[in-house]
């Protein structure tokens, strides 16, 4: 008998009782490390209500990706202090038959640091079946892949594509919410804007879909 109960025993309550308690024990009596600032990454979506065919700073790409805080009804201030562009995707339509169209990207450098190459890559369409494509990533290692402050004025991709050109780019950033860290920058003038609320800022023709924009 005396057998046959420690046999239940060890598989009853008191058994799972005993596991409980033992597991507490190896619970951390402190809190463990965490990470205060966590990375986030946003995917804005623009067509071209026109030609496009210039630079691209990362401050315009601060200002389109994150976006800008309205204070007042014409003065705002940037979401993110930091930014980093992941990738780009252009799809460009032919709109005329007969009438190729092409998207093109390059990725450059500073004047006075070339990390790496200048890169140019390009597509073009013959057909209405087919949009010219581009999916891209800054070259490893280049200016374009790495982390900047958003202020950035420098070019670091060179963008053509014709209007209704469909362009998603795709960018980390990091929430201005640590002032001992980052201090807070300007966002440009607005007109008409709500306090409180969240704008993507456009590059030239280059104009944000769905989310609020001035």
């Amino acid at each position: 008998m005396n057998q046959k109960i420690r046999i239940l025993n060890k598989r009853g309550p008191l058994a799972k009782k005993q596991r409980n308690v033992s597991s507490s024990r190896s619970v951390a009596l402190a809190p463990p490390p965490f990470i205060a600032q966590a990375l986030r990454e946003i995917t804005i979506r623009c067509v071209a209500s026109g030609a496009f065919g210039n630079g691209i700073t990362m401050q315009q790409l601060a200002l389109l990706g994150p976006g800008v805080m309205a204070l007042t009804a014409t003065t705002s201030q940037q979401i993110s202090p930091l930014t980093r562009l992941r990738r780009i995707r252009m799809w460009a339509p032919v709109t005329t038959a007969g009438t190729p169209v092409t998207c093109s990207l390059t990725w450059v450098n500073m004047s006075e640091d070339f990390q790496t190459p200048p890169r140019t890559f390009s597509d073009t369409s013959v057909s209405f079946d087919r949009p010219a494509h581009l999916s891209c990533r800054p070259p490893t290692g280049g200016l374009s892949s790495k982390w900047h402050d958003s202020s950035l004025t420098d070019n670091l991709v060179l963008i053509d594509c014709p209007q209704g050109t469909t362009i998603d780019f795709e960018i980390d950033w990091l929430l201005m919410d640590n002032a001992q860290a980052h201090g807070a920058i300007a966002g440009p003038v607005l007109v008409g804007a709500t306090p409180g609320q969240i704008y993507h800022h456009p590059i030239s023709v280059l104009v944000p879909s769905i989310v609020n924009q001035l």
